[in-house]
């Protein structure tokens, strides 16, 4: 809780113009455009099987309100890092997924729509979900985790992504070792998801 009410003081003067909180990593294996374009065939691959089954968007009221309220995320994003500029967003609900809210490398989200109707979330507390999400993005993480695969698998520097990441998800040993990261990257995105959603002008106690 400490950290928080800390987190809190950081965040609500930056809401008058202080400058940018967050800092990102520059260090990151393999192209950003490779990560981005594998993440975006999986993503679309998904989404037309969903549409094809009828379990897609079904939900319009939903969909529209998590689009308002990504809009308003969007320019505190920009603020933070402005490469977000870039960056093509992309949302969708589905039903009878086995998703909660996840989000893919390039602004991909997916949210789960009998998720959201168990936690009835206000809007403040659906702003900070989504936040979260878009913070993965802005943070590179799927880029960061296959930059770090690469130590724990053999040959690992000479490998491309695309080998990494089938490596990642074939492979439960490497997935264990690889825990802590994922950890530690779930901690960040609560971390900058909150600043943009108080940098949004979302109830920062929400994000709780």
């Amino acid at each position: 809780m400490k950290r928080w009410l800390m987190i809190i003081l950081l965040a609500i003067p930056a809401l008058a113009g202080a400058q940018p909180l967050l800092e990102f990593r520059h260090d990151l294996a393999f192209q950003a455009t490779t990560v981005n374009a594998f993440a975006s065939r999986v993503y679309h691959e998904r989404i037309k099987r969903l549409a094809v089954a009828g379990r897609l968007d079904l939900d319009h009221a939903l969909l529209a309100r998590i689009r308002g309220l990504m809009a308003r995320l969007c320019p505190a994003a920009e603020y933070e890092r402005p490469a977000a500029k870039r960056i093509a967003w992309e949302v969708h609900v589905c039903r009878d997924c086995d998703e909660n809210a996840s989000a893919m490398a390039g602004g991909k989200l997916l949210v789960g729509e009998e998720f959201i109707k168990s936690i009835s979330p206000s809007d403040d507390e659906l702003a900070y979900l989504l936040a979260h999400e878009m913070a993965h993005v802005l943070a590179e993480h799927t880029r960061e985790f296959a930059t770090t695969a690469r130590y724990f698998v053999g040959m690992g520097m000479k490998r491309d992504y695309t080998d990494i990441q089938h490596e990642l998800d074939e492979s439960l040993g490497l997935q264990l070792r690889m825990a802590p990261l994922y950890k530690q990257q779930e901690l960040e995105a609560d971390y900058i998801g909150f600043i943009l959603g108080a940098r949004s002008g979302f109830e920062p106690t929400a994000m709780l």
